[in-house]
């Protein structure tokens, strides 16, 4: 294994920062490949929270991308949807996963071709004022369930 593959896995398995109210860790950051015409990836992560009190993300940062929005899918009637998601709350003691079909990061306006291997910095903002930074690393192969199946619009 080379020193770039092993530095890779230990920054997209966890990162950790501290924030007013505890520790929020960072676990599993990754996100599909996909065409490199892609105007929008999504990125999965498990948040855990080892603080004696709630965190909020309430947005996040790249310099990979124009802008992400926190989205979460929803199925009615058989057609899932994407619908922006304000904040994310992770319990005092408790974790939250961005998942594919589930709550997840839309990243868009990718500013460069993400290939299998690559990671990218994403700042996660914390309501007290904090940041978290996650590293996701950049999958091959992943699902279309990864991605949704469906195409991702302004909301």
């Amino acid at each position: 294994m080379t020193l770039r593959a092993i530095l890779t896995l230990l920054m997209s398995t966890a990162a950790v920062a501290a924030n007013a109210g505890g520790v929020l860790i960072v676990k599993d950051a990754w996100i599909p490949e996909s065409p490199p015409v892609a105007r929008v990836v999504a990125a999965y992560m498990e948040l855990v929270n080892a603080g004696a009190q709630e965190a909020v993300v309430v947005g996040a940062t790249s310099a990979d991308f124009g802008h992400i929005e926190m989205h979460r899918t929803i199925e009615r009637d058989g057609v899932a949807r994407m619908v922006a998601e304000p904040e994310v709350a992770v319990p005092a003691g408790g974790s939250v996963t961005l998942r594919p079909r589930g709550l997840h990061l839309m990243l868009m306006e990718p500013k460069r071709a993400l290939r299998a291997g690559d990671t990218v910095e994403i700042d996660l903002q914390l309501r007290d004022g904090g940041t978290v930074k996650a590293v996701p690393a950049v999958r091959a192969g992943a699902p279309a369930a990864a991605t949704g199946g469906h195409e991702h619009h302004q909301h």
